[in-house]
């Protein structure tokens, strides 16, 4: 497959030996895993034949008889596979289920027609015969007896169960070898080489259960849904012309920083509890909204929310993962002449989304592999999760001084996650855990480590800003940070902590050169969500531009739109007149001061009713009109 699918440039370069290594090695780990999972059946099998007194031809027809059926079956997947990526590009993906969703006959038709399927076939009854014959004669000759020894027989059984059982998971550290480590080179095509076919096959078979199904909408039905929800008719909007940013043209950087949340941040303190270490210059002093919520509890969700308009979270996963949008904000920033980057610190084929933003507008795609080729000394922070966050803000900074067109970068962290461990050469500042006592972990040190990695996320995000204000660039760069979600596990005071439970900061530094000629007010008070995210940075950014608006807004704006103002999450609304959980039941609070509710109170209208059930429809009514149109 790498000698047909691989161009001769790219085999022969020395710039991706490293990548082909990674690749032989990682494959054969992935052979081993599937060839140890094939052999743990009759490893058992065997060992209860060693209780019982079989003979051993039996012993040898049964092995010899399961080895030919595994044998064939994979073999010809593996076969399979090749001419499957011959003709779709990829290994074996959910399209494969079109064989049973499409006319069946046709389809088996075309692939006789096509493909050598007789002599595949033989190929495969002979390559299945080979092992299982030998199995037969090895078995049936004692070709491995070895020892008399009990004690060396019992030693050798618990190895080769160890070794299978090894082998199998794949790893040691990490989660079991599954699709979340394909990703070994820049090259899409060389990390698609590292799974076979019985690999590439069982993820398919997951990513169909994952299946979204997705269906042509109703014009009428949606333009009915954006008059509750919006007071529009149209999920288009613009930004007017203007000559400065027009020619200007400033880079645009945002971070999604993981468990960036308000409920541990009201614990910072800059002289015993330092949350924020040199990020604090840039919260304190740049344009921070506190009041303004993510779009959900988990990362996956609210970065589909954030980059895809999509409530569904696994949409890079679904049947609709091959289907690129007509408005992403990558898009948005590509059609005016940006580069668009996506850094993560963790493996970017989680959630599929190696595969799934190119076709959304994203030209490079950096995770912890390529960081670890670039900045070796990252590898000694790899953890469970990906590598420390400093090294992904140090490629950012990277990308920014040595691009000379405009760019677009985003930065999805990961060190601020369970189980919270900082790199060895970071020096905490002042914390202290004792806050967090009856309200997070076990005991002092699993308290202690949440904040140190806590500081250590938002300390490396500040580096950054520092380095980037101090910069070349310093001009024309535009900083924006927000938190993917609250800070799990840590207990809330409910009701009054609804609003802080889930909400996250949104920071935004635009150089003065640039504030000089945009009619910017700010508003700390002002409400807010990740919708409103990329409709404030298009505002400060990009002239004449159409994009798809949920209902969000100039967060900068000099006045305030009525009917976007408001502020969404998956289980909360807030909005002037309080914060409504509507999760379940719609229960609405009305507002204590400006982070905390009150007790809870009726809905005034059904006004309100109508809105957030009428947003909440419109969210899948218009993900499923970007993905099948309307009918």
């Amino acid at each position: 497959m790498i000698k047909t699918f691989v161009t001769k440039e790219v085999r022969e370069s020395q710039q991706y030996a490293p990548h082909f290594k990674r690749l032989r090695i990682l494959g054969m780990r992935f052979d081993a895993k599937y060839i140890a999972i094939i052999l743990s059946l009759p490893f058992l099998i065997g060992s209860l034949f060693s209780f019982i007194n079989t003979h051993l031809s039996v012993n040898a027809w049964i092995l010899s008889g399961y080895i030919f059926i595994i044998s064939f079956i994979f073999i010809s997947i593996l076969i399979g596979n090749y001419f499957y990526f011959k003709t779709y590009q990829n290994y074996y993906d959910i399209f494969m289920f079109g064989l049973k969703e499409d006319d069946t006959q046709a389809v088996l038709k075309n692939i006789y027609e096509d493909y050598p399927v007789i002599k595949m076939l033989f190929l495969c009854l002979i390559l299945a015969y080979l092992p299982a014959s030998f199995s037969y004669y090895a078995t049936q000759n004692q070709v491995f007896s070895f020892s008399d020894s009990i004690f060396i027989l019992i030693l050798v059984y618990f190895m080769t169960f160890l070794g299978i059982a090894f082998l199998a998971r794949g790893t040691i550290r990490s989660l079991p070898l599954g699709k979340s480590h394909v990703q070994i080179s820049t090259l899409a095509i060389l990390n698609k080489m590292v799974p076979n076919g019985i690999v590439a096959m069982e993820w398919a078979f997951k990513d169909r259960k994952r299946e979204i199904t997705f269906e042509p909408v109703d014009l009428e039905t949606g333009r009915a849904l954006m008059q509750v929800a919006l007071q529009k008719d149209s999920l288009l909007d613009s930004v007017p012309p203007s000559d400065y940013l027009a020619k200007t043209r400033p880079n645009v950087v945002l971070a999604l920083m993981e468990s960036f949340a308000m409920n541990c941040l009201v614990l910072d303190d800059p002289i015993h509890n330092d949350l924020l270490g040199k990020l604090r210059p840039f919260y304190e002093n740049s344009f921070t909204f506190k009041r303004f919520l993510s779009s959900s509890s988990g990362t996956a969700p609210s970065l589909a929310y954030l980059y895809f308009n999509s409530p569904i979270q696994n949409i890079s996963q679904s049947i609709a993962q091959k289907t690129p949008l007509a408005h992403t904000p990558f898009l948005a920033y590509k059609k005016q002449g940006y580069k668009t980057i996506f850094i993560t610190s963790g493996n970017i084929m989680w959630r599929n989304l190696g595969n799934y933003l190119p076709l959304q507008g994203v030209d490079e795609i950096y995770d912890q592999s390529h960081i670890i080729d670039i900045f070796p000394e990252a590898r000694k922070t790899l953890s469970y999760w990906g590598i420390a966050d400093e090294f992904a803000f140090a490629l950012a900074e990277k990308c920014l001084l040595e691009n000379d067109e405009p760019v677009f970068i985003n930065i999805l962290t990961i060190t601020n996650h369970p189980p919270y461990q900082v790199p060895n050469h970071y020096q905490t500042l002042p914390i202290q855990p004792n806050l967090l006592e009856k309200r997070f972990g076990k005991n002092h040190e699993e308290r202690s480590n949440m904040l140190s990695t806590f500081q250590y996320a938002s300390n490396a995000l500040g580096q950054f800003m520092q380095n980037i204000t101090q910069s070349a660039v310093k001009n024309k760069t535009i900083l924006a940070a927000t938190g993917d979600h609250h800070v799990r596990s840590l207990s809330a005071n409910l009701p009054e902590q609804y609003f802080i439970a889930h909400a996250v900061p949104f920071i935004l530094h635009i150089p003065d050169e640039i504030q000089q000629n945009l009619n910017i007010t700010f508003d700390p008070k002002r409400i807010g969500s990740h919708k409103d995210i990329m409709p404030t940075l298009y505002a400060v950014s990009l002239s004449d531009i159409e994009y798809w608006n949920l209902g969000g807004q100039n967060l900068l704006a000099p006045s305030v739109n009525d009917h976007y103002n408001f502020a969404y999450n998956e289980q909360i609304w807030a909005d002037h007149h309080g914060v409504i959980c509507h999760s379940d039941n719609l229960t609405k609070y009305t507002w204590k001061d400006d982070m905390l509710v009150a007790d809870e109170t009726h809905l005034s209208t059904t006004e309100e009713t109508n809105k957030i059930n009428a947003y909440k429809k419109l969210l899948f009514w218009q993900i499923n009109f970007q993905v099948k149109g309307s009918n």
